[in-house]
């Protein structure tokens, strides 16, 4: 049997695994499998965990690649945007659940539960992570912007 990177024996250590992905849009189902793989199938966790982790890699690829509006003044709205940044996704053990952060470079805007139109293709991200995780929350330090969510 193998060990759980960042696993350890010691009682009351919390196993917490990382991984730094490309703020691409091909990398969310990377991010996605990530925190599939870590969990296993078998997991009564791994569905929700698997959604929400989907839903924030997603808003970090979005809010990681320069936005129009978070362009320094002076530039042309049809420039193209900047280099894509990276975003970290973090799986962090509970004793009865689990704790899936993601980080980014940010934004400018603050993360937000929004009210989309029936017909719109997106903006309900964090709507799904309100009403699946049992908590879930946001921070800004200087390397960016921390999203998490906790399933219990």
């Amino acid at each position: 049997m193998s060990r759980i990177p960042g696993w350890s024996a010691v009682p009351g250590h919390t196993p917490v695994i990382s991984q730094c992905f490309p703020a691409t849009r091909d990398q969310v189902r990377a991010a996605r499998n990530f925190v599939a793989e870590i969990l296993g199938e078998d997991h009564p966790l791994h569905d929700d965990a698997m959604l929400l982790t989907s839903e924030l890699a997603t808003n970090a690829v979005e809010h990681s690649i320069s936005p129009r509006e978070d362009r320094p003044p002076g530039t042309e709205p049809d420039d193209p945007p900047g280099e894509p940044g990276e975003f970290v996704v973090t799986v962090a053990f509970l004793l009865h659940g689990v704790i899936v952060t993601v980080q980014d470079t940010g934004s400018a805007r603050v993360p937000r539960t929004g009210s989309p139109r029936p017909d719109a293709t997106g903006g309900r991200g964090l709507l799904l992570v309100n009403d699946l995780a049992t908590r879930w929350g946001f921070h800004r330090d200087p390397a960016g912007t921390v999203i998490w969510f906790e399933l219990t």
